[in-house]
């Protein structure tokens, strides 16, 4: 018999007796999510940029800059930018004017992705059994980030602290498969589900 691997990704329970080895986890929903392609070897286009980003686009493969809002390397000319939520219009605005007279592209993906926030002794582990990369600190640490799998899942994956802390740019029609597979990953460990930010 065939089993459905869709779940309703917002409506998750939490594993039986989470514990201090367990995971946190859960959907940063609305957040400002845009794709970015330019030409950054240009300074006039890194000047433009930083101008409404307050800083420069990351040239160095598999890496983000930026806090409050971040721009994450996708390839040697795209980026996500990615921000608070509501915040869609104002730097799509910003970022066509500001690069106005330098070819790019600027598109909201908003709707198209969400984030997931993963933390806790247990997250690099689980991240572990789904993503093919090598996740040792040594190798992958906070200001990292990589196109890699969850599962089956195609998934953006950063660290933005050494506790460590992890998020997933997730397309919204693998929300529920991903949530699926992040309860069933975790069920030694216990998972907690938590809203964020």
């Amino acid at each position: 018999m065939l089993e459905t691997l869709q779940r309703n990704a917002s409506a998750g329970a939490s594993s039986p007796t989470p514990t201090v080895e367990g995971v946190l986890a859960g959907w940063r929903e609305g957040l400002t999510i845009i794709n970015l392609r330019c030409d950054a070897d240009d300074p006039a286009v890194q000047e433009a940029a930083a101008s409404v980003l307050g800083f420069r686009l990351p040239m160095k493969a598999c890496t983000y800059e930026g806090d409050v809002v971040r721009a994450h390397w996708a390839g040697p000319d795209d980026w996500f930018i990615i921000g608070p939520s509501g915040q869609a219009e104002v730097l799509l605005q910003r970022l066509r004017s500001a690069l106005a007279s330098r070819h790019h592209s600027v598109t909201d993906v908003s709707s198209g992705y969400t984030v997931l926030h993963m933390s806790g002794a247990s997250a690099r582990a689980i991240l572990a059994q789904a993503c093919p990369i090598d996740l040792h600190p040594r190798a992958f640490s906070t200001g990292a980030c990589v196109g890699s799998q969850f599962f089956a899942a195609s998934v953006w994956l950063w660290q933005t602290d050494e506790a460590p802390v992890y998020e997933l740019l997730v397309r919204r029609s693998f929300m529920g498969y991903v949530w699926l597979m992040v309860e069933r990953a975790s069920s030694e460990c216990g998972l907690v589900i938590r809203r964020v930010l």
